[in-house]
């Protein structure tokens, strides 16, 4: 680690991005513990508890010298940690936004080692939300503290750090943005930029989600004359209907091609199913859950006609056919500019600090990008941060130990070449 950024200083372009490029050098290892603590507070959502974590979080940036930190909430248990640092001279403001809860750790039998612990074996950091996203949270939170240090610079840095992103939002980006609290030029959203690899794209799109249920009716009777008068089972009318829709409705979706998105919206069905009461009833009711992840210019009135289109031909085709939908809710995709300046910061930056340079490329589910670009209209770097996606929501997830320090120069010398454009 101590020779992870050795000669990073004849890549960059100021004295200020000098200065902060040492004082996360000489971090390295304050940043990667940082992220342990932040591993070893638990804010598992659902149930959803960000109060201890958030403590952790203001305290760090007190020690750092960031003061100008609130603490933002409609429930008490359910904090944002919004921070800025303020230049001496009129500019832009960068903010960077990352999630402090997590998803719960699922079956602890799968995990070789304590979820809560952070734990290195190899070149790893084992724990859970190290790469989704507290090592992000540590590098932004280090990231802020660089800019502290500076004598003078244009423009301004802020951080939000949300609650609730596992769990829909509510009580985190969405009720920011609702409130009036997301203020930028731009945003850069830290969740793992790597999908094969790690640091592997900075994402200028995230997809969308559209999630419902279908409800597929049938006879409810007693089963042992199922065969004698006449009746639909309901679990198998939905068995059916369920592979019929996997199969056809994406060819239903009113779609346009996007270059980011080669594989165009995601059709999942059966993310949940459940069906009849018990032994002895003849099923009367069956339904399926399902999640379509969206890009950008897929309307919720337009996927809502297409899925009513698709059930009403497969009634055609099935008389004995009776489903409903019940729709659930749609975020929809964003997508910022590739000729955004901050995009060609974190690729130049990144290339310095990483040796290579990360394509462009899109998020494959959603982020907070959802409610801080169309709520409140701040244009979103989808995700960008260490990790690696395929790991996050899995036993073991883990990460390379180096991670968070880069990601802590990153984004500082990227602020820092952002503000200073003319």
């Amino acid at each position: 680690m101590d020779e992870l950024f050795a000669g990073i200083e004849n890549s960059l372009n100021s004295v200020n991005e000098i200065k902060v490029a040492n004082f996360i050098r000489e971090r390295q290892r304050e940043i990667f513990e940082f992220t342990c603590d932040l591993i070893r507070t638990p804010s598992i959502n659902p149930p959803g508890d960000e109060r201890e974590v958030s403590a952790v979080i203001c305290q760090r940036l007190d020690q750092l010298g960031v003061k100008d930190v609130q603490l933002l909430a409609c429930d008490v248990t359910r904090p944002n940690v919004v921070a800025q640092v303020v230049g001496d001279k009129p500019g832009k403001r960068i903010m960077f936004s990352g999630h402090i809860d997590t998803k719960p750790p699922g079956d602890l039998s799968q995990w070789k080692t304590n979820p809560l612990e952070a734990v290195v074996q190899g070149d790893q950091l084992i724990g859970l939300g190290s790469g989704d996203m507290k090592a992000a949270v540590a590098a932004m939170v280090y990231a802020a503290a660089a800019l502290k240090t500076l004598d003078s610079f244009p423009g301004e840095i802020a951080l939000a750090l949300t609650a609730d992103e596992e769990n829909g939002s509510v009580y985190g980006s969405k009720w920011l943005a609702d409130q009036g609290h997301i203020k930028a030029d731009v945003c850069v959203i830290g969740e793992p930029g790597g999908i094969f690899t790690e640091w592997e794209s900075v994402h200028l799109v995230s997809r969308g989600a559209a999630l419902f249920k279908v409800v597929v009716f049938g006879t409810q009777m007693h089963s042992s004359i199922s065969d004698q008068l006449p009746a639909v089972n309901a679990t198998l009318k939905m068995a059916a209907l369920a592979i019929k829709m996997q199969n056809e409705l994406k060819s239903y979706l009113t779609f346009v091609d996007h270059p980011l998105c080669k594989f165009g919206p995601t059709v999942n069905i059966g993310v949940t199913a459940k069906s009849g009461v018990t032994y002895g009833v003849f099923p009367g009711r069956a339904e399926f859950a399902c999640d379509i992840r969206t890009v950008p210019g897929m309307t919720e009135d337009q996927v809502k006609k297409d899925i009513l289109k698709f059930l009403s031909d497969a009634k055609k085709s099935d008389p004995e056919l009776n489903a409903e939908l019940e729709w659930n809710l749609m975020v929809g995709a964003t997508e910022i500019s590739m000729d955004d300046p901050v995009v060609s910061c974190l690729q130049q930056i990144s290339k310095h600090v990483l040796g290579t340079t990360p394509k462009l490329d899109a998020f494959p589910g959603a982020t907070d990008a959802a409610y801080i670009q169309t709520a409140a209209g701040v244009p979103c770097i989808a995700s960008f941060g260490p990790g690696f996606l395929p790991r996050a929501h899995s036993p073991n997830e883990n990460m390379h130990v180096n991670g968070a320090a880069q990601a802590a120069m990153i984004y500082a010398l990227a602020a820092v070449r952002y503000l200073e454009q003319k």
